[in-house]
């Protein structure tokens, strides 16, 4: 997997990247790992043994001189080489697979020893890279090597150090997931990364600087990316681990891996590893829906993410401004605002397609523990999420409705209220009157999201 640096990249550097990229099951061999152009060459060996890290003495992929760590080696290389070796340890420790040894590689070159080989040069256009080396016969399990920029400078990182910290776990997972399947999903690819890599390392915040990406556009189902050769969305969706992992713990992100079978999908897996747990894929997006409204400004005291403060907010449309209506495609979430009090608000969709909550706000915070589905009424202000509950990625159109409870609900008057006179229209009337001359007329072709239908 290629891994876009912080610098912005060319196209035609991108091009040239991708075109250099091994594919799983399509390795030849030659020409992978990098040769440096000739320039003397040296490697560094882990306390361990379990990770060499290879670096020029000279020129453009040439690390930074500073050598205070160890003796006559690059702070650089030292650092790599650590930063392995924790990866390796954090994600044993979590249960994964190891990545599968290049010791028998049927290639011309495997780094000179069964170690995980780690390699320093300089990127055009971006800062790492998982490689790989061959495939077990008829599978898409491969082992491989990674290749990791050099110094990072201009790369947006605090320091060199900053910037092998980030980016060594990231492709050291990548190397774990080949372990599994060298064809995963972009997505699933990169999000599960960036998930991981802050397993080793939880004060870094790569991850946080991806997430605007995913919460700019909720209704775009997670697996299905924006066009284009890279695109931060893909490292965005490190937020659907991140659920799953406080929802029911680390071991659920492992065990989609252990349920992925072939070109299916990480969806798919992990529906049957959410069902294994008495739940589903269906009803956790609908919470990871729910969790999403509820952080940056809107993240409460308790409930939702941990760390639902430093996370980006979602667009919320208020009802008032628009239509009630849109399109769902996949698994994909739109938030509403409820501005006041208001009558039953019901939802008009494929119950089996669509689903939908009533998140109270309380001082501006969402309750999440007070989430009601619909129908429901708010006796104030409220976020209202729709989301998508299948992968199907034809139109699921849906609709929110006002209506008054019918007089058999059961439904108990509070005390003294004003009553209107016969005849007068009912309260939920009145709400939609008020809100049919407010709204403006909308079209499809207008809508940024309808783009999305037309390219699933």
């Amino acid at each position: 997997m290629l891994r876009l640096g912080k610098a912005l990249a060319s196209l035609a550097s991108l091009l040239a990247m991708l075109s250099q990229a091994p594919a799983a099951r399509a390795q030849t061999c030659a020409g992978a790992r990098p040769d440096y152009g000739g320039a003397d060459r040296a490697f560094h060996d882990s306390a361990s043994g379990r990770v060499r890290v290879h670096f020029a003495r000279a020129g453009a992929s040439a690390p930074p001189a500073e050598s205070s760590l160890e003796d006559g080696v690059p702070d650089a290389v030292v650092v790599a080489a650590q930063a392995a070796e924790d990866a390796l340890a954090e994600y044993e420790r979590l249960g994964y697979e190891p990545p599968l040894s290049d010791g028998a590689s049927p290639c011309a070159d495997n780094g000179g020893s069964a170690a995980l080989d780690v390699y320093l040069l300089h990127f055009s256009a971006a800062d790492g890279q998982a490689g790989i080396d061959h495939c077990e016969p008829g599978t898409s399990r491969c082992a491989g090597f990674v290749l990791v920029e050099n110094d990072f400078r201009g790369a947006g990182y605090a320091s060199t150090e900053e910037g092998v910290r980030t980016v060594v776990p990231h492709e050291v997972f990548h190397l774990v997931q080949n372990a599994y399947d060298a064809d995963l999903e972009r997505w699933w690819a990169e999000g599960s990364a960036q998930w991981a890599a802050k397993q080793v390392y939880p004060e870094l915040q790569d991850l946080e600087r991806f997430l605007p990406a995913y919460f700019d556009v909720p209704w775009r189902p997670l697996n299905v990316p924006p066009p284009g050769i890279i695109t931060n969305f893909l490292y965005a969706t490190a937020i659907w681990p991140v659920f799953l992992e406080e929802r029911f713990g680390a071991d659920l992100v492992r065990a989609v891996f252990e349920e992925l079978n072939g070109a299916e999908g990480a969806l798919p897996a992990a529906d049957r590893a959410l069902q294994a747990r008495g739940s589903s894929l269906a009803s956790e997006f609908v919470q990871f829906a729910a969790y999403n409204a509820a952080t940056g400004r809107r993240a409460p005291v308790s409930g939702g993410y941990e760390s639902a403060r430093e996370y980006p907010e979602v667009p919320v449309e208020t009802l008032e401004a628009r239509t009630p209506t849109d399109t769902a495609s996949g698994l994909g979430a739109f938030y509403y605002r409820v501005p006041e009090a208001s009558p039953e608000l019901r939802l008009v969709a494929d119950p089996e397609r669509v689903a939908a909550l009533l998140l109270p706000l309380k001082d501006g915070q969402v309750d999440l523990a007070a989430a009601q589905p619909l129908p429901a009424r708010t006796e104030g202000e409220a976020i209202v999420v729709v989301a998508a509950q299948t992968l199907a990625r034809t139109d699921a159109p849906f609709e929110l409705v006002f209506a008054s409870p019918s007089p058999t609900s059961g439904a108990e008057s509070s005390g003294c209220s004003l009553a209107a006179p016969p005849g007068a229209p009912g309260p939920a009337l009145l709400w939609l009157v008020g809100f049919a001359l407010r709204r403006s007329s909308r079209q499809r072709k207008g809508d940024p999201r309808c783009a999305l239908c037309s390219s699933l």
